[in-house]
């Protein structure tokens, strides 16, 4: 996996897959807050979250958005707005196949330089990447990151696996793992001489 675990983007508009990742383990998610990062959703992410109808709801899902409302309350997860015609620009110009949570995301980060797009959809990454030059994060390279500062230590990381696991049904767990990992190499090829705020 090519990441760089040292360094992580202090602000991300964040799509809805990303959002029940992060929130699929409390660790990881605290973890994050304790580290001072920002994340902020778009209204068409919070609608895919909350409110879209769903044939089915699961236990798992349920939680999922009890954890997304409880992390609102406590100033998390924020509402960036996108406008129309910012949406209307990315939509004209992005390829078929993406998701309007994943559109209205790239319309707030290609407006707002200063903050990174956060998808864990390759194709999301990829058109946000090259066609739109944005920084694009990912979950598992959070996860790296959290671990190479140590705000995760190396004993959470079978829990974040297990609870991801738990409340994911496409779990992330092989790149996590790899993450985890490369994030290990470099803290011993590269230790930090002291824990930053993301960069």
């Amino acid at each position: 996996m090519a990441l760089d675990p040292t360094r992580f983007s202090p602000a991300s508009v964040v799509d809805t897959c990303s959002v029940w990742n992060m929130l699929s383990s409390r660790k990881l998610y605290q973890a994050a807050m304790n580290a001072r990062l920002h994340f902020c959703v778009t209204g068409m992410v919070l609608y895919e979250c909350l409110q879209k109808p769903r044939s089915y709801a699961s236990p798992q899902r349920t939680e999922m958005m009890q954890r997304l409302e409880r992390a609102r309350r406590n100033g998390g997860f924020p509402t960036q707005p996108c406008s129309l015609d910012d949406l209307a620009d990315i939509s004209r110009q992005a390829p078929r196949g993406l998701g309007s949570g994943e559109l209205s995301c790239i319309a707030v980060a290609y407006r707002v330089r200063s903050i990174a797009f956060m998808t864990d959809e390759k194709q999301a990454r990829h058109v946000a990447s090259t066609k739109f030059s944005l920084n694009v994060e990912t979950t598992p390279k959070l996860y790296a990151w959290l671990h190479y500062w140590q705000h995760l230590g190396g004993g959470d990381h079978d829990d974040v696996i297990r609870e991801h696991e738990r409340h994911e049904a496409r779990p992330l767990s092989r790149f996590f793992h790899e993450s985890y990992e490369e994030a290990m190499r470099c803290r011993l090829m590269n230790p930090p001489a002291v824990t930053p705020a993301a960069e």
